[in-house]
């Protein structure tokens, strides 16, 4: 029978539809296709047809060379062309309640190489990848207009992502989200953090999917889409600047494991990866949620979502997949 799950801590639901449970192979498969590298503005030797960047990583450190090519880059940093928010944005319409769009987007070309899946990322690259999050995270929270920082990936077309080559955003806010800002009062209004307490519960709950001495891999018990999944610290932790290097090796693994699972299971499904991080009072966690199933007319009309696979479901095969994924080493 369906059951109605609330969110752990906020007022919110998602019907978990067990006699709609799928296998793996009936969902339709959504693969990033390459297209010419040639083309792709994402592609080394390709810099001029990009804004000038702000951040070029390689094996050197950090260089910002603007619109020069830098040989051997292994990740670059520019402003997005199609951006949501502009720091210099025209006047709000004065119609209703209208702010200026007043923020900035940017582009982490998360790779050099056109084709390489996420997936494949060695552990190294992963853990670079979270130092450019964390370097671009701290930056724009010394600028008082920003509110809020959101870090994401969209990987393949039906999670969003325009262009095939891997690549990841930033986009600045001058508001607090309207969930991060439910989320926050739930969090002061307790008298204990909410994750904190999702950490100890689900260590020894089904749905537990990898942990180490860091980290913590679920299927959460209130999950929006088929075999989505949450990583959290054991250790209390705000934001990504918290993170010593022990962690941030252990993050890379834990990434590399539920990416490479996800892959094998799904075929190299479609998936949004997003951080939700605050500079204080809150509790750092990344969630990968899949774009496999459609939202529909009940969704919008309730915002409540349907979800066929239960998560204790997507745990159970998700575990075993982490198990076998990559050794320590990568």
């Amino acid at each position: 029978m369906p059951e109605l799950r609330r969110h752990y801590f906020l007022e919110e639901y998602c019907i978990i539809a067990s006699e709609r449970s799928k296998r793996p192979s009936d969902f339709p498969v959504a693969r990033a296709v390459p297209g010419d590298e040639k083309t792709c503005p994402f592609c080394p030797g390709n810099e001029e047809m990009t804004p000038a960047s702000v951040a070029v990583y390689t094996d050197k450190g950090v260089l910002s060379l603007g619109p020069e090519r830098v040989p051997g880059w292994q990740l670059r940093v520019f402003p997005n062309v199609f951006a949501a928010m502009v720091s210099s944005p025209m006047p709000a319409t004065p119609e209703w309640i209208a702010l200026p769009g007043h923020g900035h987007h940017e582009v982490i070309v998360d790779s050099p190489l056109h084709r390489e899946n996420p997936a494949d990322f060695s552990l190294g690259h992963l853990e670079h990848l979270l130092l450019v999050y964390r370097d671009r995270y701290v930056h724009y929270s010394n600028l008082d207009e920003v509110k809020y920082i959101s870090i994401f990936k969209n990987w393949g077309k039906e999670a969003g992502a325009s262009l095939s080559h891997s690549h990841s955003q930033i986009i600045t806010l001058p508001i607090l989200p309207p969930l991060m800002k439910r989320e926050q009062e739930a969090i002061l209004q307790s008298s204990f953090c909410p994750f904190c307490n999702i950490v100890e519960r689900e260590r020894t709950s089904c749905r537990l999917i990898a942990e180490d001495e860091h980290w913590l891999l679920i299927a959460p018990f209130y999950s929006l889409a088929p075999y989505e999944t949450w990583i959290l610290p054991k250790r209390h932790l705000c934001n990504l600047a918290e993170i010593k290097e022990l962690e941030r090796k252990s993050l890379a693994v834990l990434i590399k494991k539920v990416l490479g699972s996800l892959r094998s299971l799904l075929d190299d499904p479609p998936y949004n990866f997003m951080i939700f991080q605050q500079p204080f009072g809150y509790h750092l966690n990344i969630r990968i949620q899949t774009a496999v199933s459609k939202i529909a007319g009940f969704e919008k009309n309730t915002g409540i979502y349907i979800n066929s696979v239960p998560p204790e479901q997507a745990a159970a095969e998700l575990s075993e997949l982490c198990k076998s994924t990559i050794s320590p080493k990568g």
